[in-house]
């Protein structure tokens, strides 16, 4: 679907192209396993010279994609506990003394 678009992005030498190579051939190039070896398939996926496809570019591409994987990998949200008892976790806000109640005020309060 996209095979021709690739090779005339390719053989002008556009930008991004080899990022839009791992996002379209992710599965040949994780069997392929090196840059190298999938270079070679994919010079004759695309009908190009293997010149025309450039190692160095590839290899970046790859490692800019691990290091994406990598990261998105550790930002997955912790697990959120289930809360049993509502009424239990209930926080209590601050309780105001009345006038003339006789409530005993903390010992680190200082009357001036």
């Amino acid at each position: 679907m996209y095979k021709e678009f690739i090779r005339k992005d390719l053989l002008d030498n556009g930008y991004g192209v080899y990022g839009k190579i791992l996002d379209i051939y992710r599965e040949q190039m994780a069997f392929l396993e090196t840059p190298s070896r999938f270079r070679r398939w994919l010079s004759v996926e695309l009908d190009v010279p293997l010149e025309k496809i450039n190692l160095s570019s590839l290899n970046s591409a790859l490692q800019q994609q691990r290091k994406k994987d990598a990261q998105n990998k550790q930002r997955t949200p912790p697990v959120a506990l289930p809360q049993a008892d509502h009424a239990v976790n209930k926080v209590e806000g601050f309780q105001f003394s009345k006038p003339g109640s006789g409530d005993k005020k903390l010992p680190r309060i200082n009357e001036l």
